[in-house]
C-alpha cells in the first residue's frame, strides 16, 4: 500500500511555532538577570540596528569557525528543539526553568551562551533567547553546520540532524513523546511515537483516537459498559489507556510490529491492561491465548479504514468477538476522508448485514498532525 499523508488530511494553516513564557518565568524577554548570573543588557546599550524587528537572518547566527565555543553551539541546537506536544495543538508554553530542564541545558551553560552572543555582536539572536524561531534561514544554518570542516563534535552533528528532521514534517520526524490532556482524567497520557513509515501507521496517534477518547471520558457512565472491553487496532494505545484510566478492564490489540510500542505506552502510563496480537486476517493466535469461547460485550475501534480490505476484516472481527446479547455494543470513530468514502459506506453496509443497528451517531470536528478533519462516531447494538 502506497503511503501519501495528503490522502489522510488537508494540511492545517495554523501556525505551530514554539513559544516560551519568559515574562512570568526566570528571565524576561529582554534578557534580564537570573539569580545574579546572567547579566542584564539595557536597551540603551544596544545600537539602533540591534532593535530592528523581523525574522532572524542566517547572518544573525554565530560564524562557524574555530573561535565558536562548542558549548554555545550545543546550547543553541538544544534550544531549537521542539517543545513537548500537547494533543495536536500548539506546543505548550513553558517558563524558562522548565524549558532548560526539558532541553537538558544547565543554567550556567545558558548564561554563558547568552553572554557570549552579546559579547560577540550577536545581540539580535541573544534577544530571542530562549525562544529561537525556526525559519528557512535556520535550516540553512543547520545545513552549514553539517558541511562545516570546523565542526567535528559528534554531539553537534547528531543534534543538528535531529533539528532538521524534526522540522521536515511528521513523516520525517524522529521518535518523540506526545502528551495528551483529556478532561475528566486526573493525569495526562504520554505516548511514545516512533518515526512514521508507510508500513507502521499504527505507530502514530491519529485524530480519531483523541476525539473518541474525549467523548468516552465525557459520556462513559451512560454507556452501561460491562466486563472487559476489546479494542481493535489500538495503535499507540490512546483509547484503551483512556478507558483503563476511567476504571475499565481493557484488552488492547494490534499487529505484531505495533505491539512492542503499544506495551511501552501502557507501561509508560502505569495502567494495568492486556496487550495482545490480533491479526484481522487470522485471529487464531489471539483465540489461542484467550480461549475459543472468548467474547466481549463492548468492542471499540478508531480509524480502522485505510485500504479496500479493511471494511470486511473489521466486520469479521466484530462478528467474531462481540457477544450476541442486548448489552453488547460497538463503539466506532471514523474520519470522513474523501478518499475512503466507498470503503466507509461498505463498512456501514456490512455491519448492518450482520445485524447491528445504529443507536447513537455524532459528527465532530477535530484535527491532528495532518490538519483539520471531520469525524463520525457511531454506537451500534445487535438487532435481536
Amino acid at each position: 500500500m502506497d503511503f501519501d499523508p495528503l490522502s489522510f488530511f488537508t494540511p492545517d494553516s495554523t501556525d505551530g511555532d514554539d513559544h516560551v513564557d519568559t515574562n512570568n518565568g526566570v528571565i524576561p524577554r529582554d534578557g534580564g538577570d537570573v539569580g545574579g548570573f546572567i547579566p542584564n543588557v539595557d536597551d540603551g546599550d544596544l545600537e539602533d540596528g540591534d532593535l530592528e524587528e523581523g525574522p532572524l537572518h542566517i547572518l544573525d547566527f554565530p560564524q562557524l569557525n574555530g573561535r565558536l565555543p562548542a558549548a554555545v553551539l550545543i546550547s543553541l541546537l538544544k534550544l531549537l528543539a521542539r517543545n513537548e506536544e500537547t494533543n495536536f495543538g500548539k506546543e505548550e508554553t513553558l517558563m524558562l526553568d522548565q524549558l532548560l530542564v526539558q532541553r537538558s541545558i544547565d543554567l550556567e551553560d545558558y548564561g554563558f551562551t547568552l553572554q557570549w552572543l552579546r559579547d560577540h555582536g550577536y545581540v539580535k539572536l541573544a534577544r530571542c533567547l530562549p525562544d529561537v524561531p525556526f525559519n528557512q534561514d535556520t535550516f540553512q544554518y543547520l545545513n552549514k553546520i553539517l558541511s562545516s570542516h570546523f565542526i567535528e563534535d559528534a554531539d553537534i552533528a547528531q543534534l543538528t540532524s535531529l533539528r532538521i528532521s524534526e522540522n521536515c514534517g511528521r513523516t520525517a520526524r524522529p521518535q518523540f513523546t506526545r502528551k495528551i490532556i483529556i478532561d475528566h482524567l486526573e493525569t495526562p497520557i504520554l505516548l511514545n511515537e516512533p518515526a512514521l513509515t508507510s508500513d507502521s501507521l499504527g505507530l502514530k496517534t491519529w485524530g480519531s483516537s483523541l476525539v473518541l477518547s474525549e467523548l468516552l471520558a465525557k459520556t462513559h457512565e451512560g454507556l452501561d459498559i460491562h466486563g472487559e472491553i476489546l479494542e481493535l487496532g489500538a495503535g499507540t494505545g490512546l483509547v484503551g489507556i483512556t478507558l483503563s484510566k476511567l476504571g475499565y478492564e481493557v484488552v488492547l490489540t494490534d499487529l505484531p510490529e505495533i505491539l512492542d510500542n503499544l506495551r511501552k505506552n501502557v507501561e509508560l502510563n502505569s495502567v494495568d491492561s492486556e496487550c495482545h496480537v490480533l491479526d484481522w486476517t487470522d485471529p487464531s493466535s489471539f483465540v489461542e491465548i484467550k480461549g475459543p469461547d472468548v467474547k466481549y460485550t463492548t468492542v471499540v475501534v478508531a480509524d480502522p479504514i485505510y485500504s479496500p480490505e479493511h471494511p470486511q476484516w473489521v466486520v469479521n472481527m466484530v462478528d467474531r468477538f462481540l457477544s450476541k446479547s442486548s448489552e453488547s455494543q460497538l463503539l466506532i470513530q471514523i474520519p470522513l476522508r474523501q478518499l475512503y468514502e466507498s470503503e466507509r459506506q461498505l463498512l456501514w453496509s456490512l455491519l448492518k448485514e450482520i445485524g447491528l443497528r445504529v443507536v447513537e451517531e455524532q459528527y465532530v470536528d477535530g484535527f491532528d498532525d495532518f490538519g483539520e478533519q471531520k469525524f463520525v462516531y457511531k454506537r451500534l447494538k445487535w438487532q435481536l
